[in-house]
């Protein structure tokens, strides 16, 4: 589309899209003059929104064509074992109120889409001596996240030191605290695999709840 075609869709949309409009324009140039200059690499074509909150973003690579929504909390934790390694990749849509944090190195793969509130962690708190603050006890590493190409986490999905597979489907309000395959479904809280794509008939089929 030619540049004068899109001015004359602009001209023609109603003032509450024309909003939406240059709110894109503005978060996409903003991303890509400013923040671009902090974080480790931010690819062509992204979109940080703000209002948000950021930590140690020099450990954090965000990929082309991603947009991370408003009132996320990305950060990483100093690690005297290796450096933490965030990354988002190409074309992955991060929801509202997103907190992602990791002290290792959290994958979010291409194409990946987070709906409202989810948490992606690969540590937590320690809590070994039960006569100190749980705040005071220092964070407790556990393993790598990785978030599998063109899988969608549901609503208030907590995701915590596993990895899930390519295309996979993770319901609304689960925690996942387990691996999960390719080209499955998992729900609950704990969260089981209730449906997984068969491969010779490419129909998705139920899991008992003995094989999940």
């Amino acid at each position: 589309m030619t540049l004068t075609r899109k001015i004359a869709n602009f001209i023609r949309e109603p003032l509450i899209e024309k909003t939406e409009t240059m709110s894109h324009w503005y978060w996409l140039l903003k991303t890509q003059f400013y923040y671009h200059h902090f974080f480790r690499r931010i690819g062509p074509g992204s979109r940080i929104i703000k209002p948000l909150r950021l930590k140690n973003v020099e450990n954090m690579s965000i990929g082309s064509g991603v947009i991370i929504h408003k009132h996320c909390w990305l950060q990483t934790e100093p690690n005297p074992a290796q450096r933490p390694e965030l990354v988002v990749g190409d074309g992955s849509i991060i929801g509202n109120f997103n907190h992602i944090t990791c002290v290792e190195r959290v994958l979010i793969e291409d194409k990946v889409l987070t709906a409202d509130g989810v948490f992606i962690s690969d540590h937590g708190h320690a809590y070994q001596n039960p006569d100190r603050p749980i705040l005071e006890q220092g964070i407790a590493a556990g393993k790598p996240v990785v978030i599998g190409r063109g899988s969608w986490i549901g609503e208030n999905a907590a995701i915590m030191s596993c990895r899930i597979g390519r295309n996979c489907v993770i319901g609304a309000n689960s925690v996942v605290l387990n691996d999960v395959p390719d080209h499955s479904v998992a729900v609950g809280a704990p969260a089981r695999i209730v449906r997984r794509l068969n491969q010779h008939t490419n129909l998705w089929e139920r899991v008992s709840a003995a094989n999940s």
